[in-house]
């Protein structure tokens, strides 16, 4: 089952640290995650980078990208400092 570990935002409103999901792709794992979430928090919170096993999803398919049972997808997001 892939698990999808949020950036910490996301996972306090999630209330956890990991979700676990039965998607087969990264689009339906984003659609499951967002279900019942308020619309506008839920547009800042995929405000990220998606990485897949370590990977980009963009260097892969996208968000078509299927989902084996044993991948781990991170919610990155950027920032900078000087």
């Amino acid at each position: 089952m892939p698990i999808l570990v949020p950036h910490a935002e996301l996972a306090a409103s999630l209330g956890a640290e990991t979700f676990l999901s039965h998607a087969r792709t990264v689009a339906e794992l984003l659609e499951e995650v967002g279900q019942g979430m308020d619309p506008e928090t839920w547009k800042k919170s995929i405000q990220c980078t998606l990485l897949l096993n370590g990977r980009n999803i963009h260097y892969l398919n996208g968000f078509s990208t299927t989902l084996d049972p044993d991948d781990v997808i991170w919610m990155v997001v950027p920032s900078g400092g000087g």
